[in-house]
């Protein structure tokens, strides 16, 4: 019978540690706000699981820090230390640790460094328990007497709730030395074996300057599953029964799963190569499937033997194909939505930190931290998002001696909030500091030629030149930012995920950044136009209305541009076969169609040849197999075999807008 290697474990042991990591964190910055202290049981509880997952799946380094750090709240959960901000501070440097071994882990690379090693000796040195600075990975062989002799007896039932002893001798092992002795006497005839069943018992000698409470939280999670005696070393041990000797060594590879991998995982969450999957949207799926197979059962009756009176069955059931089909492809597009919570999570960290830092008071809002959106969406908004929260700490919020003296609370506020908006997702970040520097920004944009003159700018045209390349007010250079790299980046990268970000602003008020997403890169509906020989697909939630214009409905204006009157106010017309050099397109605007699209509150008009019809189109990445091409977002194929591309609404808007600066 083949091995079974504990590596096919560590996948799921990486994802529920992060996830205890991120429970811990969250705890810790609850209990830094005043939080109960009840709070503090629950990152206890996580950070046994972590250590004893890290024992099991061989890694010592982790097992050993998160040891230390366990010793410590095991002092706060029993009374004796109360809970003070530098136990706080020292747990909070723990998860960040962790979470750098958790990476190296998954890299293959040696966990321990210089900085989890200080770590480790600040952690034994808070519990009373110093390490040296030259500690050797082996121990050093204790003083005699020093230990504990421990009889563990699991019951027979323990292997079903998913509890493995070895887990348990090899995280005593990260303790001290140990000489285990397996006991026999319950092992039945071959004939009589139930291999689901723990037929052994284990006498143990652990030595080491080790607690009793130590070596209790290693049993904690099986305390209702076994018999359990730990005594002194010194007390005198009853004879062994016939047994098989081995010392335990520290941890390796290659035992089973500990209990957290095998209680698998629960809920729904998500790492870089996989999703967690709700059982109610497996089982919705596993319906649809059966569905398609009725249908499809249906539609062969018509492969060999078509009788055209059963026309009007054929037809019932290519209508009946195209709804299943519509529906899996919704429930399908469902298991890749993932609760925008899982970015949001990180920052409330991220704000304690930036507001100690700058001496700031931030308190932080998250709104809507279950609204849904793709994976995709969501691994990529992080970075952008992070980027809008440090600008609006650092550069947003006023300290407090400056708020006091505008009138405002001391206490600054920063917003996240989510929501969904027709087919997009909208995300906010929104601050009550000082606002936009209008007279700053437009000196520096003057200073570096992006405008002619200041006069006549509208705010929104003033916030828009924070996203030029390299534009930076800050007159001192810091790690946060003022090196003019940023905005645009932020800008770019939501374009890249077919989004747009707005920005509105008011002195003395605040400033608002408004992310603009699609709730996923995988198919959108859209209608087809077309231009010359050409065919776009327009996205239907850009669309305001599509119009038919009299030749006296169109205004030219200074430099070529073109105006039509709509609802009121004059929108500029975009021609597509212009933008997109489409030969043998029409020229006179009563013979064609003006689609009015809206993208960051703008609105144009599109001038195409004639509207085809609506398409839900699959979204490929033209950037990935051709090149960027401003004003299109991506490309289809259709029905037909040819490639459709897809307008980017948000950038032809900004390319007009470029024009009129010009």
């Amino acid at each position: 019978m083949s091995s079974i290697s504990v590596t096919q474990f560590h996948k799921v042991f990486f994802e529920e540690s992060l996830e205890g990591l991120d429970a811990m964190e969250a705890a810790l910055l609850a209990l830094d706000e005043g939080g109960d202290a009840e709070l503090v049981h629950s990152i206890f509880r996580a950070a046994h699981s972590i250590k004893g997952g890290s024992a099991t799946f061989g890694f010592p380094d982790m097992a050993a820090l998160t040891h230390e750090a366990e010793s410590l709240l095991d002092q706060v959960r029993d009374g004796r230390r109360a809970i003070d901000k530098s136990i706080i501070e020292l747990m909070l440097r723990t998860v960040d640790c962790l979470r750098g071994m958790f990476d190296r882990a998954q890299g293959g690379q040696p966990l321990a460094d210089a900085d989890s090693e200080s770590l480790k000796r600040q952690l034994a040195a808070a519990v009373g328990n110093n390490v040296p600075a030259a500690a050797s990975k082996a121990a050093a062989k204790p003083a005699a007497g020093s230990g504990w002799i421990i009889q563990f007896r699991p019951h027979a039932g323990m292997l079903a709730g998913g509890n493995d002893p070895l887990r348990l001798l090899r995280e005593l092992a990260a303790l001290g030395q140990l000489v285990v002795e397996a006991q026999l006497d319950r092992v039945p005839t071959l004939d009589a074996l139930d291999p689901s069943e723990c037929h052994l018992a284990w006498r143990i000698e652990l030595t080491g300057a080790v607690s009793q409470d130590a070596i209790k939280s290693v049993f904690e999670w099986v305390e209702d599953e076994c018999d359990l005696s730990i005594e002194p070393l010194v007390a005198a041990a009853p004879p062994p029964a016939p047994a098989v000797e081995a010392v335990v060594a520290a941890p390796a590879a290659g035992a089973g799963g500990s209990a957290g991998a095998a209680r698998g995982p629960a809920g729904s969450s998500n790492d870089a190569g996989s999703v967690r999957v709700a059982i109610d949207k497996i089982d919705g799926l596993i319906d649809l499937v059966g569905e398609l197979v009725i249908t499809q059962a249906m539609l062969d009756q018509f492969r060999e033997d078509f009788d055209p009176s059963r026309l009007a069955m054929l037809q019932h059931g290519l209508a009946q194909l195209a709804r299943h089909t519509r529906a899996l492809q919704e429930s399908v597009m469902g298991i890749r939505m993932l609760p925008i919570g899982s970015v949001f999570n990180r920052f409330p960290r991220l704000v304690r930190d930036l507001s100690q830092k700058l001496g700031k008071q931030v308190k932080l809002d998250l709104v809507g931290e279950h609204t849904e959106l793709d994976k995709t969406v969501l691994e990529k908004i992080g970075d952008p998002l992070v980027h809008l929260v440090r600008n609006a700490i650092d550069h947003g919020l006023e300290t407090p001696e400056k708020r006091r003296a505008a009138g405002k609370p001391e206490m600054g506020t920063l917003r996240l909030e989510a929501f969904h908006r027709g087919g997009s997702i909208v995300v906010e970040i929104s601050d009550d500091g000082a606002g936009l520097n209008r007279e700053a920004i437009i000196a520096k944009a003057l200073q570096k030629g992006l405008i002619k003159s200041g006069e006549g700018l509208s705010e929104e045209e003033v916030g828009e030149l924070i996203f030029q390349p390299g534009f930076s007010t800050a007159a001192v250079t810091t790690d946060l930012s003022g090196r003019g790299v940023g905005m645009d980046v932020v800008r770019r990268n939501v374009v890249d995920l077919g989004g747009n970000v707005a920005i509105r602003s008011r002195p003395g008020q605040g400033t608002s950044f408004t992310i603009t997403l699609p709730l996923t890169l995988a198919i959108i509906d859209g209608l087809r136009a077309a231009v010359g020989g050409e065919c776009y697909i327009v996205p239907l939630v850009s669309i305001v209305e599509s119009v038919q214009l009299g030749a006296d409905a169109v205004r030219s204006v200074t430099g070529g541009g073109e105006l039509f009157r709509f609802r009121g106010e004059y929108l500029p017309i975009v021609r597509l076969h212009q933008q997109f050099g489409c030969a043998n397109a029409r020229q006179l605007v009563e013979e064609g169609l003006v689609i009015v699209v809206e993208a960051d509150g703008t609105q144009i008009g599109l001038f195409v040849d004639e509207l085809v019809g609506q398409q839900q189109a699959v979204v490929k990445s033209l950037e990935a197999n051709y090149r960027r091409v401003d004003g299109i977002s991506g490309a289809t194929i259709l029905a037909d075999g040819s490639v459709a591309l897809i307008i980017d609404v948000a950038g032809l808007i900004r390319l007009q807008s470029r024009r009129k600066a010009a």
